[in-house]
C-alpha cells in the first residue's frame, strides 16, 4: 500500500516521492511492485520516486542515512515519503529513547516542515496490542491498521482506519485485497 501511494502521487498526480527501505532490499521492493503491476522503476528512471536501500544500517550509520533521506527529499522536492519500515530502522539503536527521538524530529519538525507527506509502515507482533514502540499513534496524524485473519481455512486481510486527524472517515474494517493490479480497498459485505 505504501508503495502504491507513492507511486500514484508520482503517476497520477505529479507529486515526487522517495521510498526508503530499512526492511527489504531494492530488487524484491521493485520486483514485488512489479508484481502488482505498479512499473516502480519507470517513475525512477523518470525522476520522479527514488528508492533508498538502507537494509543493512547500524545505529552510527543512521544519523548519515537520516541526512541523506532529507537531502534526497530536498534534492527531489519530494512532496511525499515513504519508511519501510520504522520498526527495522528502530532495531540499528540500542536504546529506544533514541529511536523516539528520531521518530519525533523526522515526522513532527523536519518532514512536516517541507510539506512532506509521509507514510511510516510498523510490524505488529501477532497478539500485540501495541503499535510499534507506542509514541508512533501520539506523532502520527493518521493510523491505519492492516491485519491478517483466517476466514473460510484462508488467510485473509483487512484494514481499519484508527486515526486521520482532521477528517471524517470511515471506522469500519474494509477488505484489503492486492493483485496484479495493485491492490485495492473494499468494504466488508454487509452481514445483514
Amino acid at each position: 500500500m505504501a508503495g502504491q501511494f507513492l507511486y500514484a502521487g508520482a503517476a497520477s498526480y505529479k507529486e515526487k516521492g522517495v521510498y526508503v527501505s530499512f526492511a527489504e532490499g531494492r530488487k524484491p521492493f521493485l520486483d514485488f511492485m512489479n508484481s502488482l503491476g505498479i512499473d516502480m522503476a519507470a517513475q525512477e528512471r523518470l525522476g520522479n520516486i527514488k528508492v533508498m536501500d538502507m537494509v543493512t544500517v547500524r545505529e552510527e550509520g543512521l544519523s548519515i542515512v537520516l541526512r541523506e533521506v532529507l537531502d534526497a527529499i530536498h534534492s527531489l522536492k519530494a512532496q511525499r515519503l515513504v519508511v519501510d519500515s520504522f520498526s527495522a530502522m528502530a532495531q540499528a539503536f540500542n536504546r529506544e529513547i533514541e529511536a523516539r527521538i528520531v521518530l519525533h524530529t523526522i515526522l513532527s519538525k523536519v518532514v512536516r516542515g517541507l510539506g512532506c507527506t509521509t507514510v511510516l509502515t510498523c510490524e505488529v507482533p501477532w497478539g500485540s496490542e501495541r503499535i510499534g514502540m507506542g509514541i508512533e499513534e501520539f506523532v502520527a496524524d493518521g493510523i491505519i491498521l492492516v491485519s491478517s485473519f483466517v476466514e473460510n481455512l484462508a488467510v485473509k486481510r483487512r484494514l481499519l482506519i484508527v486515526k486521520l486527524r482532521g477528517t471524517d472517515h470511515s471506522v469500519e474494517y474494509h477488505d484489503l485485497i492486492m493483485s496484479g493490479r495493485g491492490v485495492k480497498v473494499v468494504p466488508v459485505p454487509s452481514m445483514k
